[in-house]
């Protein structure tokens, strides 16, 4: 029997994620009241303002792996909002799940000069960073996975670029900077692991993808990436009953990740991708 989610109110949810993006930071007695029970809370010293990793245990004797979700860094008023869900599914699923708030990126201002802007961004590249780390220095499994939402997913491939043992999974990837799309390709292109590429187009707000998905897709091809794998998602990205974005996921992360390595460490058999299609192009 599937057990029912979600095990918080949309409304505590959101009143949350409001709080640790723009007001005081949120105290560990708020957040646990919009968790489950077993989820470990673990707040990371941040400056003036720690930041907590939520981590919930898969239930299964031996975890298919950690996953450590991180969301659009662009949409972090709603980062509990977005992960809750996903990280619980998935935990019930076999996954070690941790998910974590990534900072907002600062707006240039008239009353900020150029040379305070740059050291400004300068410090925000150096905060993500270490957040994501502090992430990964609580995985307690030897597979680890990054899902990365949104513009979240170029921070991800800048750290898994000297760790090809860590796999990338990203969901409807962004630049961090529209003016800049090619350092996305370039960092696709640029990593070994595996990656999978899970999107949605048009976007429901009639953003245009920059690069879109045929852009991504052919990159990748022309670098002969032997590990790549691009999914259309056909529903709403984020609705109230987000179960079926779940189940996506998982069988991806089964199919091209899990089922993946275990093909290429059977005894006979060489290091193959799960088909003989040209990367990216199974749709």
């Amino acid at each position: 029997m599937r057990l029912k989610q979600p095990y918080f109110t949309s409304a505590l949810l959101i009143s949350l994620t409001v709080s640790l993006c723009y007001a005081e930071p949120i105290s560990e007695a708020d957040l646990r009241s919009a968790v489950p029970i077993d989820t470990q809370i673990e707040f990371i010293a941040d400056g003036d303002n720690p930041f907590p990793i939520l981590i919930q245990e898969a239930v299964r004797a031996d975890a298919l792996g950690s996953l450590v979700i991180l969301t659009d860094t662009q949409s972090q008023q709603r980062w509990l909002e977005q992960s809750n869900p996903l990280r619980l599914y998935l935990a019930q699923h076999g996954w070690q799940t941790l998910s974590l708030p990534l900072p907002n990126k600062p707006i240039k201002t008239d009353r900020v000069s150029e040379e305070d802007f740059t050291e400004q961004l300068t410090d925000y590249e150096n905060q993500v960073m270490v957040r994501i780390e502090s992430g990964l220095d609580l995985v307690s499994e030897e597979r680890i996975v990054l899902l990365a939402m949104g513009r979240s997913a170029e921070w991800a491939i800048r750290v898994i670029q000297n760790q090809p043992d860590m796999h990338l999974f990203m969901l409807n990837p962004r630049p961090i900077d529209d003016n800049e799309p090619r350092a996305l390709l370039e960092g696709m292109t640029a990593v070994e692991s595996r990656i999978i590429d899970l999107f949605q187009e048009p976007y429901p707000s009639d953003q245009k993808a920059i690069p879109d998905a045929l852009t991504r897709k052919n990159a990748m091809i022309r670098s002969n990436h032997p590990h790549y794998h691009q999914q259309a998602i056909k529903e709403a990205l984020w609705s109230s009953q987000p179960d079926w974005l779940n189940r996506q996921i998982r069988g991806l992360l089964n199919t091209y990740i899990v089922k993946a390595e275990e093909h290429n460490q059977a005894p006979g058999q060489d290091a193959l991708a799960v088909d003989e299609l040209p990367p990216g192009v199974r749709q």
